[in-house]
């Protein structure tokens, strides 16, 4: 990868990276639309938050409405909106329906605010909850409603379960063991191996979450087999740089990291559609009325894994030709790979039981929403109603996250709340909850 990434990386990507010295990838970060790459924050909660807010971290460009506030597109946007909520106010385009054009203004405003981030993207889910009953379009109590059924309780589970396996490492550590299986890696092995991974993990795990804890390992995989190119470059010749086979190999390393970001956010994104709970489009939907009745974990997961395994090849593919071809001579030695896997030992030590343990119940979380039919028909009242749903399975793993001891911090869990306060993203309940009530109000 070079210092530029291309426009084209995916806005679900943003990392910063630990330099290496001697190398071009000094720093790895996401070329967001409207935002410059060295104005990333480096904390990893702020790089959370800048993946889904770019206008509002780029704090290095020029504000100058709103006493240093709102950029020029933030204006534009905020003044956009609120007009086309006012037109869609006056205009009644279905006269029996009288609420339904204020509602379509109110679901182009909050679009636009999105869009432009006029206000922070959590905060423009609020106000369906303030704009609609002052509409007159339904009650506050039917809104508010809204923002909390079931699919926000089935997100919060497993949402608990993707920061346990942030904590301690777990995809990391797999990633690296897999590629030392194998030794010396071609480029196109690489790229598939890291791409299967990326989508096999988003079907069960939030996609950002996943392009977050793959993207940092695999900066450091290229940093390392760059510098180890330029260094065995050196030694061929002496002390100089200037070998045209040297020149062409850190090239080739330099291009295809480049297609390695692009293949991670490309392969989380595709699994993300595999299940309800792998991208929060998918939630929003589920969670709506209509479908939430006829739609549950394994239905979609049944539907929608071909779909999703398609894209992913497509994705591959189409890398493939773009950054790996003629890369051939290309290979990411077991040297590199073990430099990588001593610094990971250094970091977090040997596998732990931690690890082990919610590996385990990763897998019991899996396999409970699997089998979601079957309890289906056991647990249910007299009159033969279900009492059992996606979100009650899905905590039961959650929850004993908090009452298995830890093997590395003796007298605590394996999660801890200070972990889940520092990782989990509330402002998402909002997000996914601004969708609900637009869609209530639709309904109303």
């Amino acid at each position: 990868m070079a210092t530029d990434l291309e426009s084209e990386t995916s806005t679900e990507m943003s990392v910063v990276a630990p330099s290496r010295a001697g190398t071009l990838l000094q720093r790895a970060s996401t070329n967001f639309a409207l935002q410059r790459a060295s104005t990333l924050p480096t904390e990893a909660r702020e790089l959370r938050h800048a993946a889904t807010m770019p206008i509002t971290y780029d704090m290095e460009s020029d504000r100058p409405f709103l006493c240093g506030l709102w950029k020029a597109q933030q204006l534009f946007g905020c003044l956009f909106g609120v007009a086309l909520l006012v037109t869609c106010a006056l205009i009644e385009v279905i006269p029996e329906y009288s609420s339904a054009s204020k509602m379509l203004g109110i679901a182009l405003l909050c679009g636009v605010f999105w869009v432009f981030e006029v206000i922070p993207i959590y905060i423009t889910a609020l106000l369906p909850l303030i704009l609609v009953p002052l509409f007159k379009i339904t009650s506050a109590e039917i809104i508010s409603a809204a923002y909390w059924p079931q699919i926000q309780m089935l997100f919060i589970a497993m949402y608990l379960m993707d920061i346990a396996l942030e904590v301690t490492h777990l995809p990391r550590r797999a990633t690296l063991k897999l590629m030392l299986s194998v030794g010396v890696v071609r480029p196109g092995v690489l790229l598939f191996a890291t791409m299967f991974l990326c989508w096999f993990l988003s079907m069960f795990i939030n996609t950002v979450a996943v392009t977050l804890m793959i993207t940092p390992f695999a900066v450091g995989l290229m940093n390392a087999a760059e510098e180890n190119q330029r260094n065995a470059a050196l030694e061929s010749d002496g002390g100089s740089e200037s070998s045209d086979v040297g020149k062409t190999l850190v090239k080739d390393i330099q291009l295809f990291s480049r297609g390695l970001m692009l293949g991670i956010a490309y392969s989380s994104t595709s699994g993300g559609i595999a299940t309800l709970t792998g991208s929060i489009p998918n939630r929003i939907l589920a969670g709506m009325g209509s479908i939430a009745e006829e739609v549950d974990w394994i239905t979609w997961f049944e539907f929608a894994l071909p779909i999703s395994f398609c894209t992913f090849l497509v994705a591959w593919a189409m890398l493939h030709l773009r950054y790996v071809r003629g890369t051939e001579g290309l290979k990411i030695s077991k040297d590199v790979l073990d430099a990588e896997y001593r610094e990971l030992l250094k970091e977090i030590g040997p596998l732990t039981r931690d690890e082990v343990l919610v590996g385990c119940l990763q897998f019991v979380q899996i396999v409970l929403l699997v089998v979601n039919p079957f309890f289906d028909s056991i647990i249910t009242t007299k009159y033969g109603v279900t009492l059992v749903n996606d979100s009650v399975l899905a905590a039961i793993p959650s929850v004993l996250l908090f009452v298995v001891p830890s093997s590395v911090r003796p007298g605590q869990s394996v999660l801890t709340w200070p972990d889940v306060h520092d990782k989990f993203d509330f402002g998402l309940i909002l997000l996914i909850g601004g969708g609900f009530a637009i869609s209530a109000g639709f309904n109303e």
